[in-house]
């Protein structure tokens, strides 16, 4: 049924629902699929769709149960017939077996096609463009189409022109982007420039029936671009980019659930606050109900993070905003469920005044020549009663020698408010070698504080490249896991050698107040049988070399009787 085209009525009458009801699902969601130009929808795609939208107890039909999602109900009328057994011939929605979207990749050379094109342009400004681009694939199917056509044209002389007309209709219907769109200048470039970025573009994100989802497709070309233009133009305003695998690993240690409330307060291009969205989307299809806020600490990065929040889906009018929350908190009443961050590691001149005067440095005044405690405490204190929060931090966090830093450090530790630390494989950044730890932090009663979870996965992942490493997917897996048992386990948890070790204040106060996971976590052991292999092969090799011995001592012995008869 992949190639069914069904309209606004079709879709309410199949799903059970009011045709107004659709349209707000149109208006509230913006991942509800695009309409070809006849404004009619793909019928797999509205399956799929549905499959994350659970019906409501008080709209149930006999049989439909707490786990019934609209998708049953309109897979069930589009397998139905109106004519008698007709549509017992069809297949159903889902045979076309679709690309699940976290399995769905641009092509491999994207990057370097782009980057062809990119002519005497900064990086910077290429950056914005592409993106903004990219939010008009996502959000302005019409005009994306008009700017396709006259790319294809045999001479493209106009596109330039076309472009910033559409710019300028676009930016009042998105006043959350607006300030980023008006930045675009499409003038730095030449019309063959612009029409071959956007072909490469359409195609990119283009799919064969049963690809992931087209605004899926989207949103992952984004990421993937943003990483390669990390990479390309190095750190900007201090802030880095945060690469996709790192976004998944803190998103799923710290599990955030429709309703909650997000925060990052220094999000760099937005990728961990699309990172928590696209997660609880892809689980529930309730990503609209999370309350999403961040500050950014430059105006380059609140653009491109606003851009990147609208392409995966989330409207950031009014959510994110420029301040540095060290010298200016614009959320100092709120507490969040969730808060995830990749501060600017080891920065200097951070404070306006004499730290000691900050009532939010509860464990103590972090040194005016490094930031790392000011964020770790700032991000500990803005968690709500049930809050948890992912922190990265450069190593030297966790066993710095400053007196001030390991009195803070055991202060959070006493206070239950450190979960975990993890020592990540070097690499995992592009734009920076500096060696990382992932800091789990929560908000506890203090009597259920007292361990800290240690994990060492300096070992894990996989080499992308010459200079950079990501962590797999069982890499992500099994470090997520050791977390859950650890949760789950608490005091009776033994650890995993080589891997992991849980400690108690105690334990850490003895050994000099030091966070580092190579410290607690046990060095894993061959085992037994290993050594006895190991044995049997040196036994061997040493009676092959006993025998090649005698076999030279016999030629030796001939050859000296012949000498001296």
């Amino acid at each position: 049924m992949g190639d069914s085209r069904l309209s606004n009525d079709d879709i309410a009458r199949m799903a059970g629902v009011k045709p107004s009801s659709v349209s707000n699902w149109k208006k509230r969601h913006s991942d509800f699929p695009e309409p070809d130009q006849e404004t009619r929808y793909a019928a797999d795609e509205i399956a799929r769709w549905l499959t994350r939208r659970r019906i409501p107890a008080n709209v149930r039909l006999p049989g439909e149960g707490t786990d019934s999602t609209f998708a049953d109900r309109f897979r069930k009328a589009l397998g139905g017939s109106r004519t008698g057994d007709e549509a017992s011939h069809r297949p159903p929605v889902s045979a076309a077996r679709p690309v699940p979207d976290s399995e769905w990749k641009p092509p491999s050379d994207l990057w370097n096609e782009l980057e062809k094109r990119r002519g005497a342009a900064d990086m910077d400004a290429y950056e914005e463009l592409v993106i903004a681009l990219l939010h008009l694939h996502r959000h302005a199917r019409p005009h994306w189409a008009a700017l396709v056509r006259a790319a294809n044209e045999p001479s493209p002389d106009r596109i330039g022109h076309l472009l910033t007309n559409i710019l300028a209709q676009h930016r009042p219907r998105h006043r959350g982007v607006a300030e980023a769109l008006r930045r675009i200048r499409p003038v730095l470039w030449s019309d063959w420039q612009l029409a071959e970025i956007v072909r490469i573009l359409d195609q990119a994100c283009s799919g064969a029936p049963g690809d992931a989802r087209p605004a899926a497709r989207t949103a992952i070309t984004c990421r993937f671009l943003l990483d390669r233009f990390a990479t390309a133009d190095r750190v900007r305003g201090a802030e880095f980019y945060t690469p996709d695998h790192l976004v998944r690993l803190m998103v799923r240690l710290l599990d955030p659930k429709p309703g909650d409330h997000v925060h990052d307060p220094c999000c760099g291009n937005g990728s961990l606050l699309a990172g928590a969205a696209a997660y609880v989307e892809q689980r529930s299809g309730e990503s609209q109900s999370l309350t999403i806020t961040g500050q950014a600490l430059g105006e380059r990065s609140l653009r491109l993070a606003k851009l990147n929040l609208a392409i995966h889906g989330t409207n950031p009018e009014g959510k994110l905003r420029r301040a540095d929350p060290l010298r200016k908190d614009l959320h100092q009443e709120q507490r969040f469920d969730v808060i995830l961050a990749n501060p600017p590691f080891n920065k200097s001149h951070w404070s306006q005044g004499d730290p000691a005067g900050d009532p939010r440095w509860r464990y103590g005044a972090p040194p005016q020549h490094n930031a790392n405690f000011a964020w770790l405490q700032h991000i500990a204190g803005k968690l709500s009663s049930q809050g948890r929060a992912a922190v990265l931090m450069p190593n030297v966090a966790a066993v710095s020698a400053s007196e001030q830093e390991a009195a803070i450090r055991a202060g959070m530790v006493k206070d239950g408010v450190v979960e975990a630390v993890i020592m990540l494989p070097e690499q995992l950044f592009r734009a920076t070698p500096v060696p990382i730890t992932l800091w789990l932090l929560r908000r506890r009663p203090r009597q259920e504080s007292g361990r800290v979870l240690f994990i060492d996965a300096r070992t894990l992942g996989a080499k992308a490249d010459r200079a950079h490493r990501v962590l797999r997917d069982d890499d992500i897996g099994r470090i997520v896991g050791a977390c859950d048992e650890w949760r789950r386990l608490g005091a009776a948890y033994t650890g995993i050698a080589g891997f992991s070790a849980s400690a108690t204040k105690e334990m850490i106060e003895a050994d000099g107040r030091v966070l580092a996971p190579n410290r607690y976590v046990v060095p894993e052991r061959h085992s037994d049988a290993q050594a006895d292999q190991r044995i049997r092969e040196l036994h061997a090799e040493l009676a092959r070399l006993r025998e090649e011995a005698a076999v030279i001592d016999a030629h030796v012995d001939h050859a000296l009787k012949g000498v001296f008869g």
